[in-house]
């Protein structure tokens, strides 16, 4: 059953539960990448770091295909990195990942 409301406290404090429990999946969209167009791939532990510290920039809001998914985009700015993870929320089962990228390459 989905719940009437989650906000982003709630919603981070679920994503990063089931991300310490490795409960990540990727849609087939989450694991092609495009360099062509400024997207560089993550690594899935690099996926992971940014579900447990990552922060909710939009949403979370109900989903409209999966009836207890609740989906959101998460954002951590590092020094010289910047990613982005869009992804959905399935109460108490998974974190499916829709999209995952890089969209500026680190300075070397």
């Amino acid at each position: 059953m989905m719940m009437v409301e989650m906000d982003k406290v709630a919603a981070k404090n679920a994503v990063k539960a089931l991300a310490l429990g490795d409960r990540i999946v990727f849609t087939l969209h989450a694991k092609k990448r495009n360099p062509a167009r400024e997207k560089f791939p993550l690594t899935r532990e690099q996926v992971k770091n940014y579900l447990i510290h990552g922060v909710v920039m939009e949403g979370p809001a109900p989903d409209m295909k999966e009836p207890d998914g609740w989906k959101m985009r998460l954002t951590r700015l590092r020094d010289q990195e910047k990613h982005k993870v869009a992804c959905v929320l399935i109460v108490d089962k998974n974190v499916l990942v829709i999209t995952a990228y890089g969209y500026a390459r680190r300075s070397r």
